[in-house]
């Protein structure tokens, strides 16, 4: 999973508003401490002084708001010259849709803006390496999904086995990246993580989930981790708590048990359009490749409302 968003300030809120709510804003403030307030306030003796400081200070929120304004209406600027050149399309999913709809959101990919970090140009989705052609479910090819990819594919795998699956499509997901009902079932009846790190589970992430089933009190749960788990308390945490483990070649393994036209569609989908650059766990769209002090990373096309970064070796 990608990190949990930070709450945007009113700042950053106005700065991604039309630049008018803040003229607008400005307008207002000035208004109310400037004759509003002294209206109030100074006909009473004892609060004569409070009516006195608010027209002195009247010109500071508006002061405050307007500058707001004159980064709102640079900013839209910049995304008008950057729209001119490639128009971002928006992955958008739903919590209750099918995997054929999922699927097609996650295969939406923004493109590039203006970056405080940015040197040169508007950045862009990176170019990666050539794709390499996908013919058959190896190990080789599930490490070539990105993360978000590869919980699509566990949703997609166990809609294949009969399951209704229900997801949080972005965003934090409370320990729990999809939930298996079956027909005739009032509740769920396990639960599933996926975890397409490029390092081995630990203990603690086991733990968590063991936690969340006994929360929702539900007695199965799943692991997926596509590079395996490590240490002997992982085993003993799993067998405790009902989890099964599957690492990245238990997952081929299972892949290939389903028939082969079920087999052929979950490939399709998984390998459909841009499967490799990574999505923002906060919004929902394709990263870009920005450049920073340190290197190139990925960073949110939302960016300075959403400032999930996520490493480039991702």
């Amino acid at each position: 999973m990608g990190r949990r968003r930070k709450e945007p300030s009113l700042s950053e809120i106005l700065i991604d508003a039309p630049w008018w709510v803040s003229a607008a804003l400005a307008v207002g403030a000035y208004i109310v401490l400037r004759g509003v307030v002294p209206a109030i306030f100074g006909s009473s003796p004892l609060l004569t002084g409070i009516a006195v400081l608010s027209q002195s200070l009247a010109w500071m929120p508006a002061a405050m708001f307007g500058f707001l304004g004159v980064l709102s209406y640079i900013r839209a600027r910049r995304r008008e010259r950057a729209g001119q050149q490639e128009i971002p399309v928006r992955a958008r999913s739903s919590r209750t849709s099918r995997s054929s709809s999922r699927w097609k959101s996650s295969q939406s990919s923004g493109e590039s803006m203006g970056s405080r970090e940015d040197v040169g140009p508007p950045p862009r989705t990176a170019a990666l390496a050539e794709k390499p052609e996908i013919n058959s479910w190896t190990l080789d090819a599930l490490q070539q999904l990105e993360w978000k990819r590869f919980e699509l594919l566990c949703v997609g795998y166990y809609e294949a086995m009969g399951f209704t699956v229900k997801t949080v499509p972005h965003g934090p997901d409370g320990g729990i990246d999809a939930t298996l009902y079956k027909a005739g079932r009032d509740g769920p009846v396990a639960v599933v993580q996926c975890k397409a790190w490029r390092k081995p589970v630990k203990v603690e992430q086991v733990r968590a989930l063991a936690g969340v089933m006994h929360e929702h009190k539900v007695r199965r749960g799943v692991f997926w981790s596509l590079s395996g788990y490590v240490g002997r308390p992982v085993q003993e945490s799993a067998e405790r708590a009902g989890i099964q483990l599957l690492d990245g070649a238990g997952i081929v393994e299972r892949i290939r048990a389903l028939d082969q036209y079920k087999q052929a569609t979950l490939l399709k989908q998984a390998f459909r359009g841009d499967y490799r650059t990574p999505t923002c766990a906060a919004c929902g769209i394709k990263m870009v490749e920005r450049k920073g002090p340190a290197g190139a990373f990925w960073g949110c096309l939302n960016y300075p409302g959403c400032r999930v970064k996520l490493s480039r070796n991702v």
